[in-house]
């Protein structure tokens, strides 16, 4: 029993590519060593930018032994008439190598067959990782690679040397072209070029002689208690919790080998810049943290310093420190002209300019989006009870934010929204025409309150739009071909209108999404409402209960997707009701699904008659009895359904629906709905004409809810 270890050295990988390929080498690299049946404690990796590190902690030296079960001709080929071995048995025997006395009759998977158990001596595990470990790279999943050399080699970017030791000894493999070796190497600056590593468990302490912390955890620890430490000295703090800031030290994470943090003063003519831009020129451009205070009302704010982890030992502090600064303050001027001249000019102004941005050379300009964004705003904005001029007023003005000098400076595209709810603060624009520019990109979800009515207007309008434009094109996703992204467009129309907690307590908009679709892209478009309506069923499907269990049955979804795709709250409010009534009432439920069906097949192709009382058959007769309690029966209950439908009690409504099972049961037991199928006889096919009636009144009823024929019976 022995440790192994793996490292592959290679030139620098992109920080958000080491854990995944990490995960996904040590998932891999375990499932391997069960089915090899080896033996092992624990498998970990470790990594940097330059090194992905897989470490086995006391493996077995040697494969379990095992048995082999080896199977050949069918028993009625293999045994002739005597019992004695057939020729094609004794020639299956010699061809794998065994005796006529090693043949037995064994149970296999297609029945009884002639085979050979052989008992198999298990192989050194340096042999086996020699031969499987390479496979496993070859297989990791790559977002990006690169070829290098003769082009001969893929991988996430070139490999450069491989250590690869079980115990004290070395296990040859080739890895990218690259022979293992018992040699790792230091930091690129601050270590040595050649480090022999003896055994695995030296490995750690001899890098973190050489400047390598290749222990993750440990490497995180040091980065945050230095953040910490320094943001301390000046009274602030440097989590404000923000997914950037977690998402930013994911990256420093994996840009260092020996990070150390140093910490820069911001002038003070930069604070004035909004918080957005601010963070933008240190967070994003120079991957800086920022350091922040909460003011008397508990709102974070800026203070005038910023940290930046480096690679290295702490003796180059100043001069890093000293370059740093002169490229930050670069940037800081840039952003701070480019803001103080966008902010002079009005966002209106800049409408025209929007013509000579292209959206799509099928569809046009970003001002024609700008305008059906507008039309479309001030339609949306009855349904969510806001003001019309001030919805259409934020669309149209949404994208003006594009011409200007801050989005158009490459470095600064990705405060697209942003900017232009800056500077629409800035130009006395209505606060809720801000906001909704500001927040059109990515609506938040707040912990305390709703979000804003406008932003989720105006980014409905935005993605809508361009759904409809690019299904207008046909450009419609395929496979797994997005380059658009409209399934997340979609994804995004469907959840801010279905999903409560943009919503809270209050009042949810009353949008009928496919009249509404209809209506902007000027005649029904099925394919892009069922795309829309995919998009609404995935979001269902992977809602969850507490114990981890699917909250919704897949019939049931069916069931509510396959009635009109209108407001999706009363969708959800339905497909809701529809699991808990289904829970206490699973036998009516089954019973009245297999109705429907039947009901459903009945009247398929049917046209609308008359329902008339009078036509049924009398009383006493068995098939007037059923038909006439069944009518008397939906009479009762009709007006109160509809009137629990109107409240939105649709568990009351499905209860008192329910009530039906017994008399819809009854009749199509003792009632023959389709009696003169030809035609042939008038009394008769008014009759038949009648039931049909009664039993399409009966089915849009519950098709009011949901379209039970979906509804897959228990025992099913």
């Amino acid at each position: 029993m022995a440790d192994f270890i793996l490292e592959i050295g290679t030139e620098e990988i992109p920080p958000l590519m080491v854990m995944p390929l990490l995960r996904e080498l040590e998932e891999k690299s375990e499932s391997k060593l069960k089915e090899k049946k080896i033996n092992f404690k624990k498998v970990k990796t470790f990594g940097t930018s330059r090194r992905l590190v897989l470490l086995i902690e006391e493996i077995d030296t040697f494969q379990k032994d095992s048995k082999e079960t080896i199977f050949g001709p069918p028993e009625k080929i293999a045994i002739n008439e005597d019992g004695s071995f057939s020729s094609a048995a004794l020639s299956f025997a010699k061809k794998i190598g065994a005796s006529a006395e090693e043949l037995k009759i064994l149970d296999g998977p297609k029945g009884k067959a002639v085979g050979v158990v052989k008992e198999v001596k298990g192989r050194k595990s340096s042999e086996i990782l020699s031969e499987e470990l390479p496979k496993i790279i070859d297989s990791l999943y790559l977002p990006k690679s690169m070829r290098w050399g003769e082009g001969d080699f893929v991988f996430i970017r070139p490999v450069r040397w491989v250590l690869a030791l079980i115990g004290n000894e070395a296990v040859a493999m080739t890895i990218k072209g690259v022979r293992s070796q018992k040699t790792t190497r230091g930091h690129r600056i601050w270590g040595r070029k050649e480090i022999e590593i003896s055994e695995p468990n030296e490995y750690l302490e001899k890098l973190r002689k050489e400047y390598i912390i290749a222990d993750i955890d440990e490497r995180k620890k040091k980065i945050t208690d230095e953040l910490q430490s320094f943001s301390e000295k000046v009274s602030g703090f440097w989590n404000d919790e923000s997914e950037e800031t977690e998402k930013l030290l994911e990256t420093v994470l994996f840009l260092s080998e020996y990070p150390t943090v140093v910490m820069g003063e911001i002038p003070s003519e930069f604070i004035s810049l909004p918080a957005p831009v601010l963070s933008t020129c240190l967070r994003e451009h120079q991957k800086f943290f920022g350091v922040f205070q909460k003011d008397g009302n508990g709102n974070i704010t800026s203070l005038p310093f910023f940290l930046a982890v480096c690679d290295g030992a702490k003796e180059l502090q100043e001069t890093v420190l000293e370059g740093l600064k002169s490229v930050t303050l670069a940037r800081l001027f840039d952003a701070k002209f480019f803001f103080e001249h966008d902010k002079s000019l009005k966002l209106e102004k800049r409408l025209d300019d929007l013509k000579e941005i292209v959206f799509h050379p099928k569809i046009g300009s970003y001002y024609e989006k700008s305008r059906r964004m507008e039309r479309y705003a001030r339609e949306l904005a009855p349904l969510f009870g806001v003001d019309s001029n001030l919805a259409a007023r934020a669309a149209l003005l949404a994208k003006c934010d594009l011409a200007s000098l801050l989005v158009q400076e490459k470095e600064f595209t990705s405060l697209q929204g942003i900017a232009g709810g800056l500077y629409a603060e800035a130009q006395g624009e209505d606060y809720n025409v801000a906001k909704a520019i500001y927040e059109h990109y990515n609506p938040p979800i707040h912990s305390d309150k709703p979000t804003n009515p406008y932003s989720i207007i105006v980014s409905i309008a935005d993605r809508a739009d361009t759904l409809i434009e690019f299904f207008r094109i046909g450009e419609i996703p395929s496979g797994s071909k997005d380059p658009f992204g409209l399934r997340r467009a979609g994804k995004m129309v469907v959840d801010m209108l279905s999903n409560p907690d943009y919503y809270k307590d209050g009042e949810k908009p009353k949008v009928n999404l496919q009249e509404t679709i209809t209506n902007w892209f000027g005649r029904e478009h099925l394919p892009l409402i069922e795309f829309l309506k995919e998009r609404f069923r995935s979001q269902l499907e992977s809602e969850t209960n507490e114990d981890g269990s699917p909250k919704y049955k897949y019939d049931e979804i069916n069931a509510v997707l396959a009635t009109p795709f209108s407001n999706l709250f009363e969708l959800r409010e339905k497909l809701r009701a529809l699991n808990v009534v289904r829970s206490q009432y699973a036998e009516d439920f089954d019973a009245i699904s297999i109705a429907f069906k039947r009901a459903k097949n009945i009247l398929k192709n049917m046209p609308h008659f008359r329902l008339d009382p009078i036509k049924f058959l009398p009383e006493e007769s068995k098939e007037g009895s059923a038909e006439r309690a069944l009518h008397k029966a939906y009479i009762q209950i009709k007006d109160v359904v509809e009137a629990e439908i109107t409240q939105k009690n649709y568990v009351d409504a499905l209860t008192t629906l329910s009530t039906l099972r017994p008399y819809v049961d009854r009749f199509f037991d003792d009632v023959l709905v389709m009696c003169d199928p030809e035609g042939t006889d008038p009394q008769k096919t008014a009759i038949q004409q009648n039931r049909l009636a009664l039993l399409e009144r009966v089915t849009k009823l519950f098709y009011e809810i949901a379209d039970f024929s979906e509804i897959v019976p228990s025992g099913n």
